[in-house]
């Protein structure tokens, strides 16, 4: 498992099931943090403060006030059963980059502990997968065993074939009729347009969306010597390059390659972060509960 999930590595070699992964990291990250900041992530009780007019009534602690003469509020961590979609891309364009650092490995994982943290939550993740084919599968729900479900379609998931972001992918996406938060983990290597138009359907149904752009350390540094052979791992077309003549150019495409899907974000009010798939998960976790505290 990925050495980026910031958990002891003796630990992760000997682990190879997602749903432990999955409740290693959430807890472990959640471990690191004070409480206060996170108010809203699950139903357990938080702390108190001092009675406000307009309070419910039902939250007093009478026990404290016999104790105190003093009124205090129960604080409690909203249940809201939030939906919660995350959309993984499948494509055999996801399945590159080296040992940990491969693209599909660390997706799977991310989505896997965004499924157990979402559940955690008492919120109703669902999982869509999309690459040569689009295919709802786990509706979202808020049921206890939901997280097992995903891991287990997370486990048998392959990455294969072209990025399919077209009509099948956009009439799952229809379906997708309740506000809820929405999760992309993908590279975006689609036809030009086709990921704008994915993001502009969610943002028009009235999503809150994350995107996750994932890309492995080759692909933003192109860290090569000498002559080689670059080919595009869904059609099978060869390139041959020399690195040190291409690599301004190369990562200038890439740096445009990048602005353009951030923009696309930026003008729909999306929230998009890239990551290296060789950075801690914590940073993937931390921005999902900023964008989770909006609900």
């Amino acid at each position: 498992m990925p050495s980026s999930l910031a958990i002891d590595s003796s630990v992760l070699a000997a682990v190879d099931d997602l749903s432990l992964v999955a409740k290693a990291v959430v807890e472990g990250f959640f471990d690191g943090l004070h409480r206060s900041p996170f108010l809203g992530y699950s139903s357990e009780f938080s702390a108190y403060r001092p009675y406000a007019k307009g309070d419910n009534l039902r939250h007093i602690d009478w026990k404290v006030w016999g104790r105190t003469d003093e009124f205090y509020v129960k604080q409690f961590e909203d249940d809201t059963n939030l939906r919660c979609h995350i959309l993984l891309d499948t494509s055999a364009s996801m399945d590159f980059g080296e040992g940990d650092a491969n693209k599909f490995q660390y997706a799977r994982t991310l989505a896997a502990v965004l499924a157990y943290l979402m559940v955690r939550q008492h919120d109703a993740p669902g999982l869509i997968l999309f690459g040569a084919e689009s295919k709802q599968a786990a509706p979202a729900l808020a049921a206890r065993h939901q997280a097992d479900e995903i891991f287990h379609l997370l486990t048998e998931a392959r990455a294969g074939g072209r990025t399919a972001v077209g009509p099948s992918l956009s009439q799952l996406v229809q379906t997708i009729s309740r506000r809820g938060l929405t999760v992309i983990l993908s590279d975006f290597f689609a036809s030009e347009g086709a990921c704008e138009d994915l993001l502009r359907q969610l943002y028009g149904q009235g999503q809150e969306v994350l995107v996750f752009h994932l890309l492995a350390p080759e692909e933003l540094d192109l860290p090569y010597e000498g002559d080689f052979i670059m080919e595009d791992s869904e059609t099978g077309e060869e390139v041959i390059v020399h690195a040190e003549s291409f690599q301004e150019e190369y990562r200038k495409r890439v740096g445009d390659f990048c602005d353009r899907i951030r923009r696309a974000c930026f003008q729909l009010e999306i929230d998009y972060v890239q990551l290296r798939t060789d950075a801690r998960l914590d940073l993937a976790l931390m921005a999902y509960l900023e964008k989770r505290s909006a609900f």
